[in-house]
């Protein structure tokens, strides 16, 4: 690992918020396999509707990436209080889940794109915003 001991502030902080970033994509990797992995099981074992499957597997990710940021990605800003973060993370990525929902929804029922990899369109514009909110509010310093 490197040490940011010998380099300029806002150098470390840069360097910093790019380590954390990637624990978070790794944390979205996961939630975006158990998402797509739910919405099939859903859909396709269960005939469940696309759109009322994508909600479901949605809440469940946000479950699983709930816990894995909490004891990896921002372990250093978690302590005892985890659930008042909980309570800054729900409605943040109940937004992230309108907007997976939206994208998945309009690309598939107007638009004709198969289901999941409307998912995936969905999922990496709600991701932006998950992290941004996230970072700056969930996790905070």
């Amino acid at each position: 690992m490197i040490s940011t001991e010998n380099m300029p502030e806002s150098f470390a902080r840069l360097w910093a918020f790019t380590q954390r970033f990637q624990k978070f994509l790794v944390v979205g990797a996961i939630g975006f396999a158990t998402n797509q992995g739910f919405l099939w099981l859903l859909h396709e074992q269960f005939q469940v509707p696309v759109r009322s499957a994508s909600p479901v597997a949605i809440l469940i990710s946000m479950a699983v990436t709930f816990y894995l940021n909490e004891i990896w990605t921002w372990h250093d800003r978690g302590g005892p209080n985890w659930l008042r973060r909980a309570q800054s993370y729900i409605p943040i990525n109940l937004g992230g889940l309108l907007i997976n929902w939206g994208v998945l929804t309009m690309l598939h029922d107007q638009w004709g794109v198969h289901y999941l990899l409307a998912n995936i369109v969905g999922a990496g514009l709600a991701a932006i915003w998950n992290f941004g909110l996230n970072n700056a509010i969930t996790w905070r310093k």
